[in-house]
């Protein structure tokens, strides 16, 4: 055994907490995922006393908190991209061997958890599995660079960690190939007088604003269901060359932009292409000052918070694929 073989593998659950078989692996890049105890100590007054007692420490079960980051592939990202906004969708393109999933924000909180497991190489021999029941996603995000491929990242919380789920079967989504930076184009107004921004980077965050702690006295320290307790955020960041004051006009006006990102990848059948596409209807410039410097054209920085305009969705992300189901 070595490294290359550990894996990642996660399944949609029925029921919070409730493991589940793991349908869809995932080449993640790190391995952030642990188990969260919290010790608690007795100390008070006692002869002969020479340390802590050892019965008087109790350790109690506090779930547990993970992270993957990797590409983002042309198939198989259905089951991570249910649990990353409010709503989804998915229909056949007509007759052909293209489907489209949307993903839009709502007023609720994504309800999906997942069930993830992190098989880690053991040295002398065998894999440990380590499967995070409960596994909900508190923020994520996209970004994308010239020269690098588009990567995904998520954060998350979950009810409980165990040792003794069965081992998964690693199953990796077929056909699959990571999106890159010359299948990207960043558009303003994509339905009015649409504009290419020559941007050389671009990155988005969400924080779904979800309460994790939710312990009660019930005899059981399990927590319950994350639920959202706080307006989510949207922001982001592009960075372009300075060619004019009609960004920083916007900026100083906060003009509302309707901003679109898109990645098109190869022909799946007739005129249906892979794509991923995440549409801003109400963005505004957050940061808009040019610099200049000696060694470089002068730049200038777009950070930007997702607005919601009482009437279309905040965030919309649709991904064309050739999977059949998320």
């Amino acid at each position: 055994m070595s490294i290359l073989d550990a894996s990642v593998n996660v399944g949609l659950e029925t029921t919070y907490g409730t493991p589940v078989t793991m349908t869809r692996s995932f080449e993640a890049k790190a391995d952030s995922w642990t188990r969260e105890q919290s010790r608690l100590e007795s100390v008070g007054f006692r002869a002969n006393m020479q340390a802590l007692r050892s019965d008087r420490v109790r350790t109690v079960n506090m779930g547990g908190a993970g992270s993957i980051e990797l590409d983002f592939m042309t198939n198989g990202m259905g089951t991570l991209l249910g649990s990353t906004l409010g709503s989804k969708a998915i229909a056949q393109q007509a007759a052909t061997a293209a489907w489209l999933q949307t993903y839009a924000t709502t007023d609720s909180a994504p309800g999906e958890s997942l069930t993830i497991q992190v098989q880690r190489p053991k040295l002398s021999s065998g894999l440990q599995s380590f499967t995070h029941h409960g596994a909900t996603i508190t923020g994520w995000g996209l970004s994308q660079s010239v020269d690098g491929l588009l990567v995904f990242n998520a954060d998350f919380d979950s009810e409980d960690v165990d040792i003794s789920t069965g081992d998964a079967t690693p199953a990796y989504a077929s056909g699959a190939v990571p999106f890159d930076w010359t299948q990207c184009v960043v558009t303003l107004d994509p339905d009015g007088s649409p504009e290419t921004l020559d941007a050389k980077d671009f990155s988005f965050n969400a924080d779904l604003g979800l309460k994790t702690d939710r312990r009660y006295l019930r005899a059981s320290a399990l927590k319950k269901q994350p639920v959202r307790t706080g307006v989510p955020s949207y922001s982001g960041s592009l960075s372009v060359d300075f060619t004019g004051t009609e960004r920083y006009a916007e900026w100083t006006a906060e003009t509302d932009l309707d901003l679109e990102v898109k990645w098109t990848g190869a022909t799946i059948e007739g005129a249906h292409n892979q794509y991923l596409n995440v549409r801003m209807k109400a963005v505004n410039w957050t940061s808009g000052n040019p610099v200049s410097s000696l060694s470089d054209i002068g730049n200038q920085q777009l950070d930007f918070q997702v607005m919601h305009d009482g009437t279309n969705d905040a965030v919309t992300m649709t991904y064309m694929s050739s999977d059949v189901a998320y």
